[in-house]
């Protein structure tokens, strides 16, 4: 039996003590309109209505088994939960800010804005399209995040954890453009960290690894080594080793210092390359010195510093150039060039050892024979040098002759400037004893002449000294009256400066 009371005013129901309830006891209330509840509503069952809603706050559930919209007014536009968290096993999709005292837990959490929590947000998926702030104090202790892998065996090579960098550009493509990710390193837990990047809008592939053991790979995915690098290594700065250096190709534009060995295909520093063991390689280039232990400098190439210095030996296939080469041991070289002082117990050369220092012995090689015939002084062939301004210099000229029959001839040193001593000493025909010996200071003019007859082996040897305050240019010179003399090849000028 139903009980209909109708109003046309208003209709209050009010108990007499303030503590005294109104209860409704049904299994079922159904009001057609609003409902305005000014204290507090106490529910058994479940509430079945479309909007529920202070002010302009409401929750509202527009449609059978829609979503529930939350609309917050004021001007905090903050929904706030129980501090003991909500949990939602679906999505959490918020244009602003998802703040919470506790924790954040769902299946998937979507924001535009950011989102922020003291405790742990943990969803199957976050998706923030603002920031994701974590604070710190002494209460908290050491923020973490952690990538956790419930996995009780794990594969070689299986990814443990990554953070990716998405770029969404049409040209060359969407991509990961780089990335952070750890890779497990066999089957017993261990991991390895790699930093990834896209070149040339391809794949993002590992360009710097750390591994399990704590070895660092450059443009090298599985370095041997504690630091392994594929490719060229610039340092701007010094090269320090207490061991080995060791390398294809050694680039340094500073200092190379280590106290074992260097060896490389090439070794090039533009400050000082100083090694207490050997020092190895193709080339061996250093604007400043190269110094070696006792075992010494080798290389297949040059060997160039500003000094070289050696505790055992020097020795390159190549060139050795240096202000001061110095070797306890031998120096073996294909050219030796010295601005200042060569210092060793033996000095091999396969090239040409040249130099304006003291004592320097510089070598003219005749490389052909000459045919000479000339009824004046003349050069023979490429002996000559040129003596430089202030400094002394001896020198010796040998020349082997084969004349092609009789005839008179005379030698000379020819010099354009300074004081010059020479003797002239030929033969005249094959013989044991010594030729015609004659003394001059005059440049060009043959003093004695001799009468050469047949055309068996011969010699001439011209020795001398020369001063010159300017440089002053030196050459050896004859003259024939008939007959071809040939200046064999194997004719050579040496001088060496004296003061």
């Amino acid at each position: 039996m139903s009980t209909v009371k109708r109003v046309s005013g208003e209709y209050t129901i009010q108990s007499i003590g303030a503590s005294d309830p109104i209860n409704l006891i049904s299994s079922s209330v159904n009001i057609d309109g609003n409902l305005t509840v000014t204290g507090n509503a106490v529910l058994v069952g479940n509430i079945n209505a479309d909007k529920i809603f202070n002010g302009s706050t409401s929750i509202e559930i527009p449609v059978t088994n829609g979503n529930a919209n939350v609309t917050i007014g004021g001007t905090a536009n903050v929904a706030v939960f129980a501090t003991t968290g909500q949990f939602i096993n679906g999505l959490i999709s918020a244009t602003g800010l998802i703040s919470a005292a506790g924790n954040v837990t769902g299946g998937n959490l979507r924001t535009a804005g950011q989102v922020s929590a003291t405790g742990d947000v943990t969803g199957a998926n976050i998706s923030v399209a603002g920031n994701i702030l974590i604070a710190r104090d002494a209460s908290v202790g050491q923020p973490t995040i952690r990538f956790t892998d419930t996995d009780t065996t794990v594969t070689d090579g299986q990814v443990l954890g990554a953070v990716e960098w998405f770029t969404s550009d049409a040209t060359p493509g969407a991509r990961v453009t780089a990335g952070i990710r750890a890779i497990a390193a066999g089957t017993t837990g261990n991991a390895n960290v790699q930093i990834l990047t896209s070149t040339n809008g391809a794949a993002a592939t590992a360009k710097f690894v750390v591994d399990n053991v704590g070895n660092v790979g450059i443009a090298n995915v599985a370095p041997l080594d504690t630091l392994a690098v594929t490719g060229t290594a610039y340092v701007s700065g010094n090269i320090t080793s207490a061991a080995n250096i060791s390398g294809g190709n050694a680039l340094i534009s500073g200092q190379a210092s280590a106290g074992g060995n260097v060896t490389g295909g090439n070794l090039i520093t533009s400050g000082l390359a100083t090694v207490t063991g050997n020092i190895t390689g193709g080339n061996i280039i250093s604007v400043g010195s190269v110094s070696a232990g006792a075992a010494g400098v080798s290389a297949t190439g040059n060997v160039t510093g500003g000094n070289v210095n050696s505790n055992g030996l020097i020795s390159a296939t190549g060139n050795i150039t240096g202000a001061n080469v110095v070797g306890t041991l031998s120096v073996f070289s294909g050219n030796l060039s010295a601005t200042a002082n060569t210092v060793t117990s033996n000095l091999q050369v396969t090239g040409n050892s040249s130099g304006t220092g003291i004592g320097v012995e510089n070598i003219v090689w005749q490389p052909t024979t000459v045919a000479f015939n000339s009824a004046v002084q003349a050069n023979v062939g490429v002996l000559g040098f040129l003596a430089l301004a202030g400094y002394s210099y001896k020198f010796e000229a040998y020349m082997p002759i084969l004349p092609d029959g009789g005839t008179s001839t005379g030698f000379s040193t020819y010099f354009d400037a300074g004081t010059c001593y020479y003797t002239v000493e030929a033969q005249a025909a094959q013989a044991t004893t010594a030729g015609s010996i004659s003394t001059s200071n005059v440049s060009g003019v043959a003093v004695a002449t001799q009468s050469m007859t047949g055309t068996t082996p011969r010699m001439a040897r011209i020795t001398g000294t020369i001063y010159s305050a300017g440089n002053a240019n030196v050459a050896i010179q004859a003259q024939t009256s008939i007959a071809n003399i040939n200046i064999q090849s194997g004719a050579f000028l040496t001088y060496t400066r004296l003061s």
